[in-house]
């Protein structure tokens, strides 16, 4: 049996009192104990099961760690500047929190304390891993009303705060708590107004709908957690089930053709998702599925973790307030001393989503940049509060542990595998690392990205292992567009055939 994982902090923003279910304060169950017999016995497997585990001592890891600090950059202290800066990459800032928004969608978890005593080793009783926005509508109305606006079940439902506090915020109980899908997506600032984003892009839905109802022409009405119907449909009467099926369609196009080009790269991306013949067809050689979905560790411990290396040490949300880092000394007693969450939203923080996503009417210079995909990360993530590690780790250090309690193998043995299947030179796939051992995997993936990329987009594997899991668990998806028809085109943007996250907010009727 593999060491426990080191316990992962959640994303910036979590304060001392957050809930166990914030990311990472729990290690999803089973991941800990994953299979080499089988890739698809469980929620959890590995693409090359053969591999050997790279094992490091905690001094090789510190070693390591000490290569991953930025020093700063004196243009820009505490992280943000108005101006470019050698760290900026060429990606738009809100694509980090898109990332963690769809992989707290891809790997919710609502199993009930029954389930964790019968299923300790979460092998096989999961929920399979879908782009089916469950971290928004939960088990739908029926199972989880408190999301639903009971005026209107079709729409979900939006806070109401006292008027010292911003007045678009979620839905949340008394004590400030988001009353939401999944509490992960209330860690911090940015992510919990990005969930806010997806909910009003909902109920924009609805009022569409409603008004054409030929938006859902041919649309089938697929359940939402087990509730609604999969039956024939009444003309001129859109059901809860096809409104929904719309706009996971529409978010599934932007995980597929604007999130996956953004983060892996255009050429990466066209290899692992074709158009033949006016379709989209999944070519995939690294990640298979005989059964149902599954996780690969080598993609939840290692590639997907590249986002780490995106976060700045502090954003600017809107032009009359200053730049909040996401962790400060003070954020534990001063609740607007940086952009942790679990709290309402203080009154003029609201997001002004040009500030993080190109082709809105004012982005331009004032829209900040994510950081390089590389192996440098912020200094905010390596003395973390105590409120999120109470060692005060670097991420770095848990990452690197985890990855090791995972027995993942080295970057250098699984970029010869994956040249093995894909059929490639094994040298065209080696980098140098400047190190004196074989990497860590997610280390290996950020030094790809660094050396082959400039920073840009992930390298060729760790590109590939994204592109292809991501693909897969939609082509795998029965309710999924790319499963159900690999014809569909977006009818929601502004360019027809197209959608975009500009397009979400403009529908969606948020702070542009």
């Amino acid at each position: 049996m593999t060491t426990p994982p080191a316990s992962e902090p959640p994303p910036p923003g979590t304060p001392a009192s957050a809930p166990a279910a914030a990311h990472g304060a729990n290690p999803p169950r089973g991941i800990e104990n994953v299979p080499r017999s089988s890739t698809e016995t469980g929620k959890f497997g590995r693409l090359f099961r053969g591999l050997t585990p790279l094992v490091l001592d905690d001094a090789q890891i510190q070693n390591v760690v000490a290569t991953m600090v930025d020093p700063g950059d004196p243009a820009a202290p505490g992280g943000w500047s108005p101006t470019p800066t050698p760290t900026d990459g060429g990606i738009a800032a809100g694509w980090t929190y898109l990332a963690q928004f769809i992989d707290h969608d891809i790997t919710f978890d609502p199993s009930s304390l029954l389930d964790q005593a019968n299923d300790p080793d979460a092998l096989e009783n999961f929920r399979t891993p879908r782009f089916d926005l469950d971290s928004v509508y939960g088990l739908g109305p029926t199972a989880n009303p408190w999301l639903y606006d009971s005026n209107d079940p079709d729409k979900l439902l939006l806070g109401v705060n006292p008027p010292e506090f911003a007045q678009r915020d979620l839905n949340r109980n008394h004590q400030g708590r988001a009353l939401i899908g999944d509490p992960r997506n209330d860690v911090h600032i940015i992510i919990a107004q990005l969930h806010l984003a997806f909910v009003m892009f909902h109920n924009a839905v609805v009022d569409l709908v409603r008004a054409r109802p030929e938006l859902v022409s041919g649309v089938p009405a697929t359940p939402v957690g087990g509730w609604g119907s999969t039956g024939p449909t009444v003309p001129d009467r859109p059901t809860f089930g096809q409104i929904v099926t719309l706009v996971r369609w529409h978010y599934q196009w932007l995980v597929l053709r604007g999130f996956l080009p953004t983060i892996c790269g255009t050429d990466v991306v066209d290899a692992v998702l074709q158009v033949k013949k006016d379709k989209l067809d999944a070519v995939l050689k690294l990640y298979s599925v005989r059964r149902k979905p599954w996780m690969p560790v080598e993609f939840s411990g290692a590639a997907y973790r590249f986002g780490h290396s995106l976060v700045r040490d502090a954003y600017l949300l809107n032009g009359p307030l200053g730049p909040r880092p996401v962790f400060s000394s003070a954020g534990d007693s001063d609740p607007l001393a940086d952009l942790r969450g679990f709290r309402r939203l203080p009154s003029g923080w609201e997001i002004e989503w040009h500030r993080f996503f190109d082709d809105l009417p004012g982005s331009g210079p004032d829209t900040q940049r994510a950081r390089l995909f590389d192996t440098r990360i912020a200094s905010a993530l390596h003395t973390l509060p105590a409120s999120v590690d109470h060692m005060r780790r670097s991420l770095a250090t848990l990452n690197l542990k985890r990855g090791v309690a995972l027995e993942l193998p080295s970057g250098e043995d699984f970029a010869a595998a994956v040249a093995g299947k894909l059929r490639v030179d094994p040298s065209s796939v080696q980098i140098q690392t400047g190190l004196p051992h074989a990497a860590p995997l997610w280390f290996w993936f950020l030094k790809e990205a660094e050396v082959t990329r400039g920073g840009q987009t992930l390298g060729p594997v760790g590109g590939r292992v994204v592109a292809e899991v991501l693909v897969g668990l939609a082509q795998n998806d029965p309710s999924s567009f790319l499963k159900a028809r690999p014809d569909w085109t977006p009818t929601l943007g502004a360019t027809p055939g197209e959608f975009t996250m500009a397009d979400l907010f403009t529908i969606a009727n948020v702070t542009l």
